[in-house]
């Protein structure tokens, strides 16, 4: 087999994939502004429905590298400060659950909400209910998962989905941790 035979295939592949290569970065480039926007929509939105009014979120307080706490906002409504909006992530059954706890300026829970998850659909995707997440208003302690009747700071466990259960539970946790410990005064 001759040097020439091969070159010819070699680039070929090379064009090919130099081309399909700057395609992609190309279509990432263009879709980073409308995936930005769109987050931002989906948490101003979950902030707004925690505190239960038009909130607005003033500075972002900085977290501490390597660990779950990944953003803190203060919230603010006229003015007027309301709490936090933490954002956490922990590991549920199928990869990250990404949630954000409302907690205002007493330690007191006011809403969670999934913003986002690989949870299995009709198992632990059912942790974005509010029959689930409503559990953990007005809480404002160390939280348990149980199987059995809640009693004041257990949050009921979705049936077939303790992990999932677990995971929220632990970013609820790692928010109201991170509250007491840098944002209480």
């Amino acid at each position: 087999m001759k040097i020439s035979e091969l070159i010819k295939p070699a680039a070929a592949l090379i064009t090919v994939t130099a081309i399909a290569a700057a395609l992609l970065g190309y279509v990432h480039a263009i879709t980073l502004k409308p995936i930005a926007a769109q987050q931002q929509k989906l948490e101003t939105e979950a902030i707004s429905a925690i505190f239960k009014t038009s909130a607005d979120t003033g500075k972002e307080i900085a977290v501490p590298k390597n660990s779950p706490i990944t953003r803190v906002l203060e919230v603010y409504s006229g003015g007027s400060p309301l709490g936090y909006a933490i954002f956490t992530s922990a590991m549920g059954y199928s990869g990250p659950v990404s949630i954000v706890a409302g907690i205002d300026m007493d330690g007191v829970i006011k809403g969670v909400r999934i913003l986002d998850h690989t949870e299995t659909p009709g198992l632990g995707a059912n942790a974005e209910n509010p029959e689930f997440t409503d559990q953990y208003i007005g809480k404002s302690g160390m939280l348990k998962v149980t199987k059995s009747e809640p009693g004041n700071n257990d949050i009921q466990a979705i049936t077939s989905a303790t992990i999932t259960s677990n995971a929220v539970t632990a970013g609820v946790n790692g928010a109201l941790s991170f509250y007491w410990q840098k944002l209480s005064k």
